[in-house]
């Protein structure tokens, strides 16, 4: 059992682009000059075991960021951490098959308010309680809706719900679609539709498939979808651009930013298909050199967004590579209000999130839940 004291306290103080005094006074750069101290934290587990063989791939944290839910494959359980207390607050054991079975390869989860969770598979998904009760189940055919014209559309790809259940929303395509579109459906009309994402078309573009001895191995490039403040924001790995729909007007708007401290956007493409492993490597190091975004994160405390990038170079394969981290802030408006390198930040944050005005990143402590917790005098 951990105590609640940090497992860790390390204190770095960096400053990220020196400037004097006088330019800092002149710049409309939030981040100028960032300083940030680090702690990591152990989540107090008792005599719980949390099973961290994905780490927090299936993992989403509540909107008030006070919970985090951590989902399990190997033993169908859900770990819920009070991130107040950093301890366990429950366990959900759900059912593999059955009435109120969450399926054999869950490949998306959600939490939802009012202790509702969605799981998904390929095939379909369901809405349970947190007695691990099936309280809706989806099943999404694109002949159902008129509004596909027919079209074979897979509408399971990263599909998502509202935080009022009203509307569902998908990126369909197999796991090969060079481009996508939004699917949205809304619930309570029975009514569909694909909206146009052509800005984040590119994302398509840095698949990898491997094709050897009649197996198959791929590399994808992340699409990320997060709802605040009832917009939904669209973004992807590949680039500094994003687009934010709004749910109640039916609106989308398209947001490119001026950023200066890294490159906005991967640039140089891969070959999409390699037929050795010699090759697969040649290209992904193409794809991993350049630069790479993390989702939107919203920090209640500043009313602020943030992101993360990152670039990853080694001189050589034989050579450690080296890291470069950066960090973007927005207004509620999605300007650019502040852009830096952090200095001395050699490990990208996983999984992060804000919390009471502090970035939260998984680590593993020796097999145990941890985060590094930065502070940013911002």
């Amino acid at each position: 059992m951990k105590n609640l004291i940090p497992y860790l306290s390390l204190i770095l103080l960096a400053s990220c682009g020196e400037k004097s005094s006088s330019e800092k006074a002149e710049s409309d750069n939030i981040l100028d000059n960032l300083t940030y101290a680090v702690d990591t934290v152990v989540v107090d587990a008792g005599d719980e075991l949390i099973n961290l063989s994905m780490g927090l791939y299936y993992s989403d944290v509540s909107p008030d960021s006070k919970k985090l839910y951590q989902f399990s494959r190997n033993d169908h359980t859900l770990t819920i951490v009070d991130l107040d207390r950093l301890k366990i607050a429950k366990k959900i054991i759900f059912e593999k098959e059955g009435p109120n079975g969450i399926g054999a390869s869950v490949s998306d989860f959600m939490a939802l308010p009012e202790d509702k969770f969605m799981f998904s598979t390929f095939e379909s998904a369901a809405i349970f309680d947190a007695q691990a009760v099936k309280l809706e189940e989806i099943k999404l055919k694109p002949d159902d809706f008129p509004e596909f014209d027919g079209e074979d559309y897979d509408l399971n790809f990263q599909l998502g719900i509202s935080s009022n259940e009203q509307f569902l929303y998908a990126l369909p395509g197999n796991f090969s679609a060079t481009e996508r579109d939004l699917a949205l459906l809304d619930q309570s009309s029975n009514t569909a539709k694909m909206i146009d994402i052509p800005e984040l078309d590119d994302t398509g573009k840095f698949t990898i498939i491997l094709f050897s001895n009649g197996m198959g191995e791929v590399h994808l490039e992340k699409y990320f979808m997060e709802e605040y403040h009832e917009k939904l924001y669209l973004s992807s790995s590949v680039t500094s651009d994003l687009y934010r729909y709004d749910f109640q007007k039916d609106s989308l708007d398209f947001f490119s930013f001026p950023i200066t401290v890294s490159p906005k956007k991967k640039t140089e493409y891969p070959k999409t298909e390699v037929s050795s492993k010699k090759e697969q490597q040649e290209e992904s190091r193409k794809v991993q050199s350049q630069i790479a975004f993390k989702n939107l994160m919203w920090d209640e405390s500043r009313k602020l967004f943030f992101r993360i990038g990152s670039i990853t170079k080694s001189d050589s394969p034989d050579m450690p590579a080296k890291t470069s981290v950066f960090l973007y802030a927005f207004d509620s408006d999605m300007k650019l209000v502040g852009e830096t390198l952090i200095n001395d930040l050699q490990h990208i944050p996983e999984y992060p999130f804000f919390k009471d005005g502090k970035l939260y990143s998984y680590v593993n402590v020796e097999d145990e839940l941890g985060f590094s917790v930065f502070t940013f005098d911002v």
